[in-house]
């Protein structure tokens, strides 16, 4: 069953997700993500018998674990069911320290929804009155996330020991990396040095578990992936300021790469 994702997230796919579903429909019983980000992809989907998400974003998964949890996840709606959203409030959320999970929680959550693009690397008011959903409605996207992250294995390692797990049921990975151009790093609080981009190809390359892989389009890419099956991929996404209409939205390039020949869904 398709849910709309809990987060605001750079680089997500929610607007490419008609293309991906042909590629994450293909035949597996046990579904992964190394990189979940704002999880567009997994809340589109339908679980299988194994389902397995991964951020190496402590917070970001720590936000996840609240969520996920039916006590935590009702304290967290509660709390924002009398929330503001404006740039005073967003000011005082901004420099509050949490002093345990659930608050980290909680203001990930609300800087998440309030911040440009959703970013949490100098985040800026993003907020848009009218348009953007008000913290009241939040319940809207928590609750019927919350539950499909039920019985969901959640955890915060290096996408390596993801990868390399074995299983005795059919894996399929949706893997979406941090952007490969340099520039974008200050999109993430962990972004990945040209190393990283390597040891995520040598780690695909050596995996027996099926994988579906999305990279921003550039020739050294093409190159390091020059063994697996590549797919050109363009989608519109919003870039530009918290103004952006969608008649605005950029085009992107990015390429889908898989390690299987074609589609074999069921």
């Amino acid at each position: 069953m398709s849910t709309k994702t809990l987060f605001r997230y750079p680089g997500g796919k929610y607007y490419a997700l008609k293309y991906l579903r042909k590629f994450v429909s293909t035949h597996h019983t046990e579904y992964r993500e190394p990189f979940v980000g704002g999880g567009s992809v997994f809340f589109d989907k339908a679980k299988v018998r194994h389902n397995w998400i991964n951020d190496f974003d402590d917070e970001l998964i720590k936000c996840y674990h609240a969520i996920q949890n039916p006590v935590t996840r009702e304290s967290l709606t509660d709390r924002f069911s009398d929330e503001i959203a404006n740039k005073t409030r967003y000011s005082e959320v901004k420099l509050f320290t949490p002093t345990n999970d659930f608050e980290i929680a909680w203001k990930y959550y609300y800087m998440n929804r309030t911040s440009f693009s959703g970013k949490m690397i100098s985040p800026s008011w993003g907020y848009r009155e009218k348009r953007s959903l008000p913290p009241s409605r939040w319940h809207e996207r928590i609750n019927p996330c919350g539950e499909k992250l039920e019985n969901v294995k959640i955890t915060c390692l290096d996408f390596e020991e993801v990868i390399a797990a074995p299983s005795d049921d059919e894996v399929l990975m949706f893997v979406d990396p941090p952007y490969f151009n340099p520039q974008k790093k200050k999109h993430y609080r962990h972004g990945f040095t040209h190393s990283d981009h390597v040891r995520l190809c040598e780690s695909l390359k050596s995996t027996t578990h099926k994988f579906v892989l999305t990279y921003d389009d550039c020739e050294e890419i093409r190159e390091l992936y020059s063994w697996a099956n590549i797919h050109e991929l363009e989608f519109f996404y919003r870039v530009g300021d918290s103004q952006t209409s969608n008649a605005q939205r950029k085009l992107g390039f990015e390429l889908i790469i898989t390690n299987f020949a074609e589609h074999q869904g069921d």
